[in-house]
């Protein structure tokens, strides 16, 4: 199981093309994602929105804007429990 933390603003489209590559590696990694939209705080939507999409992972590492397969599937094995 992967559990990471997926910062993301709506009509994003690199949001979405970053959440169907999570869809796709969802049942292989067990995941477990909490999405949070930054638009929801201030405090988020200054701090991430210039980098959306993000991805957090337990070991706090991240991964934002164009985010590549490959480094999402090292982050991922990296990660895995």
């Amino acid at each position: 199981m992967v559990k990471l933390k997926f910062y993301y603003k709506e009509s994003c489209w690199l949001c979405d093309t970053a959440e169907e590559m999570l869809n796709g590696l969802a049942e292989k990694y067990d995941l477990r994602v909490e999405k949070i939209d930054i638009s929801s705080s201030d405090y988020l939507y200054e701090l991430y929105r210039f980098d959306i999409p993000v991805f957090e992972f337990r070991d706090s590492t991240t991964l934002h804007s164009r985010i590549k397969k490959k480094e999402l599937l090292e982050r991922l094995e990296a990660n895995a429990e």
